[in-house]
């Protein structure tokens, strides 16, 4: 499964996607609108989760961030492994030496692993996303160990520069994975938990210090990662609130025109249908505004329904509505018309009477070049011509038992 917010925009650019369905996307220039892919493996998936009381839609955003952004991520590694280093030449013990190795694979696997992901959600495509969660919780877990290791040798310079560095790399977890805190809390726990058990072992009442101040770091940081991941997805809820609101039809839910010049842009299809109600004011003369904004809805329903996931539907006036579809639909454009406008023509229930109405439909087909306003021109003029020949005046028949 794929997770972001990225691709041509649809009616509902939010679309829902979980964490345990293979194949879904959702849609999210900066690090969040790259499309990652959901964890395979179910216990990362579980990690990851950033809640049930968070919407759907705003799942892959979150998991974007895992990823960061590169200078913030290279500089965590090659620090870690400097530290790692310096040990190494300190001690001149073969532990320490092959946790300074262990540090360079690691690094090297992270950091090549962190590119390709960013490269291939770039382009559309799968992303190693299992890897990278398990290298950090692996980086993670070697932090720790080095702390032990270094805690139990005694030695007091690199004890300093050790801890240091493990609660330097615990807060710099916090802050880049607090979009799943549980993963967050786990990496940290994993950091820290062994530089606790090293100093309750040590038999040194100094460490004691340190055992204190290890579960207050632990708690404080869980704390904050919690914090910050709730003011992030209330951000990201408004972000996605004030973008619907501009790019979305109050009353029918479609695009409105800025939205449509949006989908336009990432637009690779064929055909655009410009579509006129026919009698819509005798409608709301008649029947009130309330009847024509209920038809307005089911209208707008009926021609997403139609046209499906694959067009992009949009009402850009009172009574007009346009349609950009795709290449399937331009290879059978005049039947695809029809039935269109045999289903705009079909009755509306509204109070006791059935609500006539239908459409006019034009049409212009696309080309290399040719801007959203040149095949609208296009389709409305075709519109005008065909009106009297296709259109119908609006009407209302009584229902049976109707008043």
């Amino acid at each position: 499964m794929s997770l972001g917010v990225n691709g041509p925009v649809r009616n509902s650019p939010y679309h829902g996607a979980g964490y345990g369905r293979s194949g879904d996307k959702a849609p999210v220039a900066d690090q969040t609108s790259l499309t990652f892919s959901a964890p395979r493996m179910a216990a990362l998936r579980w990690l990851i989760h950033p809640g049930d009381d968070i919407p759907p839609e705003l799942h892959g955003r979150l998991l974007a961030t895992l990823f960061g952004n590169r200078p913030v991520f290279f500089a965590a590694l090659v620090n870690s492994a400097a530290v790692a280093g310096v040990v190494a030449l300190h001690r001149h013990e073969r532990a320490f030496l092959w946790w300074f190795l262990a540090e360079l694979v690691i690094c090297v696997v992270r950091g090549t692993t962190l590119v390709v992901a960013q490269r291939r959600a770039a382009a559309g495509r799968a992303t190693p996303t299992d890897l990278h969660l398990l290298m950090a919780l692996a980086w993670a877990v070697s932090v720790g160990t080095g702390a032990c290791l270094t805690i139990a040798s005694r030695d007091w310079t690199v004890i300093a520069i050790v801890c240091l560095s493990a609660a330097a790399m615990a807060g710099g977890s916090c802050l880049r994975n607090y979009a799943a805190p549980r993963f967050a809390i786990l990496v940290i726990l994993l950091c820290l938990a062994p530089v606790a058990l090293a100093a309750a072992v040590t038999g040194r009442a100094v460490m004691l210090v340190v055992l204190a101040q290890v579960p207050f770091f632990l708690l404080s940081m869980t704390m904050g990662a919690l914090r910050l991941n709730r003011l992030l997805v209330a951000t990201m809820v408004a972000e996605r609130d004030s973008e619907r609101r501009a790019l979305h039809d109050p009353l029918t839910g479609l695009f409105n025109r800025a939205g449509l010049e949006r989908g336009f842009a990432g637009w690779r299809g064929d055909i655009l249908l410009y579509i006129d109600l026919n009698g819509f004011k005798q409608i709301n003369d008649i029947h009130g505004h309330a009847a024509g904004d209920a038809l307005l809805r089911e209208y707008g329903r009926r021609l997403q329904g139609i046209a499906g996931t694959a067009a992009i539907v949009a009402r850009v006036g009172g009574d007009e509505f346009v349609v950009l579809g795709d290449r399937i639909m331009a290879d059978d454009a005049d039947p695809w018309r029809d039935t269109i406008a045999a289903e705009l023509g079909q009755p509306f229930p509204w109070g006791g009477a059935s609500l006539l109405s239908g459409g006019s439909i034009g049409m212009a087909r696309g080309g290399d070049g040719q801007s959203l306003e040149t095949l609208m021109a296009v389709a409305d003029d075709e519109l005008y011509r065909l009106k009297p020949r296709r259109g119908a005046p609006a009407r209302s028949i009584p229902t049976p038992g109707g008043r």
